[in-house]
């Protein structure tokens, strides 16, 4: 098992169904750990500055997994396991795993380290480069819940569906509207209000706008996107009430 390659490694934890710990691909087993560990030590030994490191730390890395190989084999071999063993190979394995992380982190972050020999090691090759937030492709579509004596109570939910949840990646709806004489007819005639991030929201209205036409309309926004600018949907159809 100590021979297997990291791409061994995974697969054979994908056959399993075995998660691997996403700060330096960790397996759980501690068959694959013997081997992840391994591999690990020895590319290390072999090559430190390779991997940012030095000498001393390659030193320290072979040590602790010595330690564990040790207690591991006398864990597993039938004429040697005992409960005694097997508390010995569980606290080498913690041990290993508390000098280990470290390393394989700083390796992770360094960019010094080509993404070849991060993943030939079994740490994580992180992404540069943040992937934006798509703009909402889905409009939410508005409904009366209350009202009172200037303060209307509106749901928002996207259109054609049951629940009151937002699309992936949006943080709330952009609310805009216009009060007056008469209804408006297009989303460009209205004024924005406010961001609501929670449905049903409230729309407070002045003494005089007691029985004028309120008209709104909505569009689900993201936090962010391309260039760190937050991205707009597509507006929800215009509802138009007269305020009480």
């Amino acid at each position: 098992m100590h021979a297997l390659a990291i791409p061994a490694i995974l697969a054979e934890c994908r056959r399993n169904k075995t998660k691997v710990r996403p700060e330096n691909m960790i397996p759980k087993p501690d068959a694959l750990f013997a081997a992840w560990l391994t591999n690990f030590s020895t590319l290390l030994t072999a090559a430190p500055a390779t991997y940012g490191l030095t000498a001393p730390d390659a030193v320290i890395v072979a040590g602790v997994t010595a330690t564990w190989d040790a207690a591991y084999l006398a864990a597993t071999e039938p004429s040697t396991r005992t409960s005694v063993t097997v508390a010995d190979k569980n606290a080498a394995r913690a041990a290993a795993e508390a000098v280990i992380r470290p390393y394989s982190v700083q390796i992770s972050l360094d960019a010094s380290v080509t993404n070849g020999d991060k993943t030939a090691i079994g740490v994580t090759v992180r992404s540069t480069v943040p992937t934006p937030i798509p703009a909402p492709v889905d409009a939410p579509s508005l409904s009366f819940v209350s009202a009172i004596p200037l303060v209307t109570s509106l749901q928002a939910k996207v259109a054609g569906s049951t629940g009151k949840a937002k699309p992936a990646g949006c943080i709330g709806i952009e609310i805009y509207r216009s009060v007056g004489a008469v209804a408006a007819v297009d989303p460009a005639q209205l004024g924005y209000v406010g961001t609501a991030t929670k449905t049903p929201f409230v729309q407070n209205f002045g003494a005089g706008d007691q029985g004028k036409v309120c008209t709104i309309a909505a569009r689900y926004v993201t936090r962010s996107g391309p260039g760190g600018v937050s991205q707009s949907g597509p507006w929800s159809a215009l509802l138009s009430f007269v305020v009480l």
